[in-house]
């Protein structure tokens, strides 16, 4: 269970009532059952239940705090705003696959359902995503979310212009497959995935200006939430991390 603040805790604690209900409700646990906190930034350990409910839920610590190993090798998605269910599924999966971090930006082509949306209180429910990924697949590392207007404001920031950085866009005009040989020896990776109407000719142009390098995944069309997944994954595995 994530608990934010498990540096500054000794011994007991509450969770918080979103924490609760999930215990209470879907887990089902009572009193007595152990549990393991994270607070998403490497930190764990076990716990037991000594009240439980769906409002209030609290532990005491049965072992000390531990850091948990990471992977040397970031790897950075920056992703356009999609449909919020879709935008959902997507941060979840890349969550899953130990995303250190996810940009999203503003696309030129953005979905005309999102138009008159207010984007910003998509933030919320993302940051839930991230957490109940991360509950499920047992990472304790929550990946950072940043949020910028457009691309361009995202390729003038500094994770994007580091010279450790392999960087890269996926494109549907693109020839070059993404393989194996592209992964040089960096410290971190970061790919670039456009909404399902694809980049504009102006966002093109920026990348190409900013010495991005454009790649494809293959012949078929993928959904815009699918080619982040797809990408992610092959990166990891080129990199040794699955």
């Amino acid at each position: 269970m994530y608990f934010k603040n498990l540096a500054n805790i000794s011994f007991a604690c509450k969770l918080e009532s979103a924490q609760s209900s999930h215990l209470a409700t879907v887990l089902r646990l009572k009193e007595g059952d152990i549990i393991e906190l994270f607070d998403g930034e490497g930190l764990f350990c076990k716990a037991n239940i000594t009240l439980c409910s769906k409002r209030n839920t609290e532990v005491e610590l049965i072992s000390s705090p531990q850091i948990s190993t990471r992977s040397n090798k970031n790897l950075v998605a920056v992703l356009p705003y999609i449909k919020k269910d879709n935008m959902a599924f997507m941060t979840q999966k890349l969550t899953e696959l130990e995303v250190t971090k996810i940009i999203f930006f503003k696309p030129d082509r953005l979905d005309q359902s999102l138009i008159k949306k207010d984007l910003s209180k998509l933030k919320d429910k993302l940051n839930e995503v991230v957490i109940g990924a991360c509950k499920q697949s047992g990472i304790n590392y929550l990946p950072t979310l940043e949020y910028f207007e457009g691309l361009q404001e995202v390729l003038n920031a500094d994770a994007i212009s580091k010279k450790t950085s392999f960087v890269c866009f996926f494109d549907l005009e693109a020839t070059d497959l993404l393989s194996a040989d592209d992964i040089e020896q960096k410290d971190e990776y970061i790919f670039i995935s456009g909404p399902e109407s694809g980049f504009s000719d102006q966002e093109r142009s920026i990348m190409v200006e900013k010495g991005v390098t454009p790649k494809s995944l293959g012949k078929n069309t993928l959904r815009a939430e699918t080619a982040p997944i797809i990408s992610a994954t092959l990166i990891q595995s080129f990199v040794g991390n699955i």
